[in-house]
């Protein structure tokens, strides 16, 4: 018998992170859920309720008051408001139809909190449509107007605290600054950051007289500007006045110090863009900045916040001083850099030498490369008194008059004018000799150490969002780089990339290590009462070798030591992975204790046998007894430094721990970024460059050609017709349609008619060995439009919606461009395996030859092909190619009835075609003109080298002599390919053979963005070239993952010619597990994704074949008129019901409760039971469990699931078991059938991300079935296209438990379940009926 009841009462609870069942309870209704439903209450009676809008100026001040300030800016307020559409239904509507001056304060604060809070949150992109044309432009002025008024006065506005105002507005300029891609906003923003600025820079005006000097058309522009000046051109000296001030001013609140850096925050992301940073830059360096920054009380503070302060200091310091020419945004290289200071020192040097020759001759006369030493210039500069030493300041540029009064503090004089002490500190900073950003990172070890995977930078990270309720609002600020739009150069771009992976992989290190101390259960003897499948304990370790520095370094030029650890204790399985996955150039980390003093990263060299010999490959033969010994290398400069310090770090290790493979390449993607780093050579093309950093005109990037070869995509002329016919009305046919296509288009402007050519393929007679396969799908004019694209040189983006056959187009993309360019060489890349192998199986069944196809890397194991790709497997073939040619040309010779050996090597071959088959073809061909017939089948050379009849008939003499041509280009083929083949036979090294390959015969190499960058440098050795890149799932690879295989030749010789990006920007970013770098630094932003934002011309493809027309309205209106492939979508299962449901999709309203057992790991028991009880309905009316997929938003939800799966299905078979998994992990995939489970009760949670929304509701082919809270998502305005075509059903689900899977019925008798105690009974009573149909069966 079942379980008595399917609705979750027997005492099933929810399941922990351990995987252990614990019982949670109810959630109460605590203050943060109190003060939610009053402002729900609030939302209904104002803005959601059946009577529309109940707008007053009254009830905005009165949240302002209560629910806002009243709350100390409680986050959990602000994102019900949020979520409650306050900004759109109320605030901004009513905003749009108020005249400016009757609007309130309250009114702009309250909006300006929900777009900092949307901002937070990463949905702001929906506030920027909203706020189009002229309205934000308003806004923006009110701002400004107000932000004014708070520095000048330091009063309230609209019931905001002065100093929660100007936190509120920083954080919306940084909001602004960071979404320079939309028209309005980048409008409004610039003028903010415009040459005016450079009015307010000092009354000398040296350093403006500097610039216009180099730059005289500035000249031109500023005396323009002072006709017409900025409206809003003094806001942002203004706020850097009162910044200094606030850095002077005493207030001991931690609030104060929490706006300064956030402020600072500004002025980093203003200086990170090159559009924003050209006129800011000259403006902070005249205001002392950094100078004003260091001297202040907080600089020297030892509070957490305090050391978040300096490191933006340090961050703002790397932006202002960064390598490039500010005005014309030229890269500098090191030895510009270096000659940029050196002529700065020099000008120095002139104006002292001129002013004071006595004072400073010393100084005048000294080498350019001391003075860049602090102490030396300050020593030199002590000879002048204070009137002096401000008079050569005000030479060169450098301010001696105070902004603003600050004698309170010492660091001006009575008079307004800065100490002693503080203006040689200012000249320090301008003429220290800077590192380089490659100097900086040259230092870094790639492995983490405990200072960075327990320092406060990773905790804060972690916890970034959690915003602490407080009198006065302050943002969370982050001292790491981001990721948008604009970089200064690529060595910026790879700068910011380095940090962010760095930290990234630390933050997921570090939960290894603690995962694996929580398994390992240290004890205080120096053992462990636990174990870990990852980590375990060393027999041993010792340091066992330290060579000699290299000369010029200080580092050892390496450091091996040997690991052994005993596997006598684990279970077989364990003992397995550690065999299998830890291997050469494999990464292990090593710790010691509970509580992890030291933490070093070391890389596998070999394995050891019992004799401590290295074991040449890893992999051969299985080790004997339980001891493992392996040989490591240490990263050498973080050695010696160790070596440096008093502390026994190498002594207290005692732990070692392996990771995934998928997850321990970190260490060779950081190497390749350093090694990016300090490269001398342009690392990509010119054609490239200046759009990847974010300027110049991205539609240059798009090139057009008249001439285009389109090979077999079209299957007829009347597809041609199709396709082109509403561009083209005139379309001409070259004779016969025929293939290889080939289509010449006229210019638009111009007119004329569209030439349809074909290039005659090549002949091989009937020899049926050599057919040739072509394509058979019947591609859309928008696909054809994306493979015409792509066709071209330059940046192809293709966006390619669920279902719409991207797959299909990147193979044809490949397909074309390998036969128009029979020279080039195409690297193919996918972010995972599974893509890769799917691809590559469709590239294997075109016309492309096996020996021009190789697949790299980890993966290539899975194919399902006959054949081996990976590198080994290709020369195997080759070889066995070469077997099977060389036989034929023995054969050949015995047909000509020429006795030797000639199949015996390439060379042999190569000697006999030229000698024997050549000598008889040539005089044959040349008398062919003059032959009847009959002659040219009778004295055709090579007839008895075929086993079938080659001419078919004897009575066309044309056709007799294209056989001919055809069998004699058959035989020349055998000959070229064994010419192609005869490298392999010289080479006798397996390597030699491979690294052949890869360099001279490979056309499509196949690999992951992971393996290229694991490979790079080997490449770039080998002498690896490509003029093709071709990247599906571009939206789901990290930027620098991305970057990294457009890199993988040296640009001396070829090029990259086009790079075509297959992806979908409106479906889920790569993963990236640290929220405070996903959501601040803005780390998840793709490549693919970048370029889109920045306006590259797109194509996107618009016909899907995968779901139900009724099913894909749900995530349509994510995309741009995406249609469905008809007759395909209304035929066969697409054009039945779904036996047993009344909807072929339902949102199923269900009034459960969220728990959370450990942090974000969500659950929803009620939800739990009622996807597993909906499975077993389907189940039990016959419907396939390979075809239903359980999926929902959360880790915590999915061990849930499986929890209850295992109690409600094992106990029958019959139940089998459904795919489960998360949203995340199922993108890429598809299935017929889907129950979601949504899980969230108090918040919307992350499927608020529209791209996860995308993917969750389309995944589903031909039914889907969403379990949720509807109060929840209802509400919230970026869900509420779906959710409303989601309630088009109702929200209780309709069943037809009479009917059965396979059947359609003509009346349909439909029941609602009202909750999950409904659905249990229904199937309890199912199953009690199923088995007693079984027992009567039998």
């Amino acid at each position: 018998m079942p379980p008595k009841s399917s609705s979750g009462r027997g005492g099933r609870g929810q399941r922990g992170r351990g995987g252990k069942a614990a019982q949670q309870p109810r959630a109460t209704a605590g203050a943060n859920s109190t003060e939610m439903d009053e402002i729900e209450v609030l939302a209904n009676k104002l803005w959601l309720g059946d009577k529309g809008v109940n707008w007053s100026d009254e009830s905005v001040a009165d949240i302002m008051r209560t629910h806002i300030v009243g709350k100390q800016y409680a986050r959990s307020s602000l994102q019900t408001l949020e979520r409650l559409q306050y900004f759109e239904l109320y605030l901004w509507t009513n905003y749009l139809s108020t005249d400016d001056a009757l609007v309130s304060d309250a009114h702009v604060m309250s909006i300006l909190l929900m777009a900092n809070e949307k901002y937070q949150q990463g949905v702001i992109t929906s506030m920027w449509v909203a706020m189009e044309g002229e309205a934000f432009g308003r806004l923006f002025d009110r701002v400004v107007r107000m932000t004014r008024i708070i520095l000048s006065t330091g009063t309230d506005i609209g019931f905001v605290d002065a100093l929660s105002a100007r936190s509120v507005v920083v954080q919306f300029l940084i909001a602004c600054f960071g979404s320079l891609e939309t028209e309005n906003v980048r409008t409004a923003c610039m003028a903010l950051t415009s040459l005016a600025l450079w009015e307010h820079i000092d009354d000398t005006r040296v350093l403006v007289e500097a610039e216009f000097e180099r730059m005289p058309q500035l000249r031109k522009f500023a005396k323009h500007l002072k006709k017409k000046p900025s409206a809003n051109g003094d806001l942002l000296p203004a706020l850097l006045r009162d910044f200094i001030a606030m850095l002077f001013a005493g207030d001991s609140r931690s609030e104060c110090l929490a706006y300064c850096t956030k402020f600072i925050e500004l002025l980093v992301d203003l200086e990170s863009q090159l559009a924003t940073r050209r006129y800011v830059n000259l403006l902070l360096v005249d205001y002392q900045i950094l100078d004003l920054c260091q001297v202040s009380e907080w600089y020297r503070n030892d509070l957490l916040v305090a050391k978040r302060f300096r490191d933006m200091v340090a961050m703002l310091r790397g932006r202002v001083y960064f390598q490039i020419n500010d005005v014309s945004g030229l890269p500098m290289t090191e030895a510009e850099a270096k000659d940029r200071h050196y002529r700065r020192v020099a000008e120095l040097q002139i104006m002292a030498f001129r002013v004071f020759p006595k004072e400073l001759e010393a100084l005048a006369l000294s080498s350019v490369a001391s003075l860049g030493d602090s102490a030396v210039l300050t020593e030199h500069l002590e000879a002048l008194d204070d009137s002096g030493l401000r008079r050569l300041a005000g030479l060169v540029g450098i301010r001696t008059r105070s902004l603003l009064p600050l004698t309170a503090l010492g660091i001006a004089q009575e008079e307004g004018v800065y100490g002693r002490e503080f203006v040689l500190d200012a000249f320090v900073e301008r003429y220290r000799v800077r590192p380089t950003v490659a100097d900086q990172v040259r230092e870094i070890s790639p492995y983490p150490s405990e200072s960075l995977l327990f320092s406060e930078i990773i905790t804060e990270t972690d916890q970034f969002s959690k915003q602490q309720s407080s009198d006065t609002i302050s943002y969370p600020v982050l001292p790491v780089p981001k990721l948008n739009l604009q970089f200064l150069t690529l060595h910026d771009y790879l700068a910011r990339c380095f940090e962010l992976y760095r930290l990234e992989c630390a933050y997921d290190i570090r939960e290894n290590i603690e995962d694996a101390v929580r398994r390992l259960q240290p004890n205080d003897m120096g053992g462990f009462d636990g174990w870990a499948r990852m980590a375990m304990p060393m027999h041993s370790f010792n340091v066992v070798d330290v060579q000699k520095p290299r000369v010029g370094e200080r580092a050892p030029s390496k450091v091996r030591a040997d690991i052994c650890i005993d596997l006598a204790n684990y279970a077989e399985s364990v003992i397995m992975e550690w065999d299998s996955e830890v291997r050469p150039r494999d990464v292990l980390i090593l710790f010691g204790g509970q509580n992890p003093r030291f933490v070093r990263g070391c890389e596998v060299e070999c394995r050891l046998d019992i004799n401590g010999k290295p074991v040449d490959e890893f992999g051969s033969g299985r080790p004997s007894g339980t001891l493992r010994n392996l040989r490591v290398l240490f990263d050498t400069h973080q050695y010696q430094v160790d070596l440096a310090s008093d502390k026994d770090v190498y002594g207290s290790l005692n732990v070692v721990m392996r990771r995934r493979p998928q997850e321990n390449n970190f260490k060779a993607v950081l190497e390749t970024v350093r090694d990016l780093m300090t490269s001398s050579v342009d690392l990509l093309p010119e054609w490239l460059t200046s759009t990847f950093l974010g300027y110049g005109d991205p539609k240059a990037l798009v090139r057009g050609s008249e001439r285009v070869y389109f090979g077999d995509t079209f299957v007829s002329a009347d597809h041609v017709r199709e396709t082109f016919a509403d561009e083209y009305p005139d379309i001409v046919f070259d004779e016969v349609f025929g293939k290889p296509c080939v289509i010449e288009f006229p210019s638009l402007d111009a007119g004329g008619s569209l030439r349809v050519t074909s290039e005659p393929a090549v002949d091989f007679g009937t020899i049926e060995s050599i057919r040739r396969k072509e394509n058979t799908v019947k591609f859309t004019s928008t696909q054809v439009a994306a493979i015409r694209a792509a066709s071209q040189p330059g940046l192809t983006l293709v966006v390619g919606p669920p279902g719409t056959g991207k797959t299909d187009v990147a193979v044809q993309i490949i397909s074309n461009l390998y036969h128009a360019h029979p020279r080039q060489t195409i690297l193919l890349l996918t972010h995972s395996n599974q893509a890769l192998n799917q691809l590559f199986e469709k590239i294997i069944a075109l016309d492309i030859e096996p020996r021009h196809l190789l697949r790299l890397g980890h993966g290539e194991e899975d194919l399902d092909a006959e054949e081996r790709y990976s590198k080994a497997g290709r020369v195997e073939s080759y070889l066995e190619r070469r077997r099977e040619l060389l036989a034929l040309v023995q054969k050949l010779a015995e047909a000509l009835d020429i006795p030797g050996d000639f199949g015996y090597t390439c060379d042999n071959a190569r000697l006999f075609f030229i000698a024997h088959v050549r000598m008889r073809w040539e005089p044959y061909y040349r008398r062919i003109s003059e032959m009847d017939v009959e002659n040219v089948v009778a004295e055709f050379p090579f007839t008895r080298f075929f086993d079938i009849p080659i001419f078919a008939s004897t009575n066309d003499r044309a056709a007799a002599i294209r056989v001919a041509e055809g069998c004699y280009r058959y035989i020349e083929s055998i000959f070229d390919e064994l010419g192609d083949i005869q490298p392999f036979e010289l080479l006798r090294n397996n390597s030699e053979r491979s690294n052949y390959l890869l360099t001279n015969q490979a056309r499509i190499v196949a690999m992951t963005c992971t393996h290229a960058a694991l490979k790079r440098s080997e490449l770039i050795k080998l002498g690896f070239r490509y003029d093709t890149v071709v990247m599906e799932e571009a939206a789901q690879v990290l930027d620098i993952e991305t970057f990294i295989p457009l890199t993988l030749q040296s640009r001396r010789g070829r090029e990259l010619k086009r790079l075509v990006m297959i992806g979908d920007h409106n479906q889920l970013p790569p993963v990236v597990k640290n929220s405070g770098l996903r959501s601040y630094a803005n780390m998840e932003q793709s490549l693919f994704t970048r370029m889109v934002r920045l306006g590259v011309p797109y194509i996107e493809l618009n016909r899907q074949a995968r779901a139900r027309p009724e099913i894909a309205s749900l995530y349509r209106w994510r995309y741009r008129g995406l249609a469905d492939l008809k007759p395909h979508v209304m035929t066969g299962e697409f054009g039945s019901k779904n036996p047993g449901f009344l909807s072929t999709f339902q949102f199923v309203n269900l009034a459960g409760e969220e728990s959370e057992p450990s942090r974000y790991f969500y659950q929803n028991l009620d939800e739990a039971e009622f996807v597993v009880a909906l499975y077993q309905y389907m189940r039990l009316l016959g419907y396939p469990a390979e075809r239903i997929a359980i999926l929902t938003t959360y880790n915590g939800q999915r061990a849930l699931i499986r929890d209850v799966l295992d109690r409600r299905c094992k106990w029958l078979p019959y139940f089998g078991q459904p795919q489960v998994a998360t949203v995340d992990q199922y993108q890429g995939q598809q299935s017929d059938y889907v129950i979601l489970s949504l899980v969230r009760t108090r918040n919307v949670g992350h499927i608020r991300d529209l791209r996860r929304l995308t993917v969750a509701l389309s995944r589903a082919r031909l039914g889907l079935y969403v379990v949720g809270c509807r109060r929840v998502f209802e509400t919230c305005f970026e869900l509420q296209v779906a959710v409303q075509r989601l309630l088009a059903n109702g929200d209780q689900l309709s069943l037809c438990p009479d009917e059965r899977f396979g059947e359609q019925a003509d009346a349909r008798k439909a029941v609602v379940v009202e909750g999950v105690e409904d659905m249990g009974r229904l199937v309890y009573k199912m199953i009690e009926e199923h088995l007693e149909a079984d027992g009567q069966a039998a």
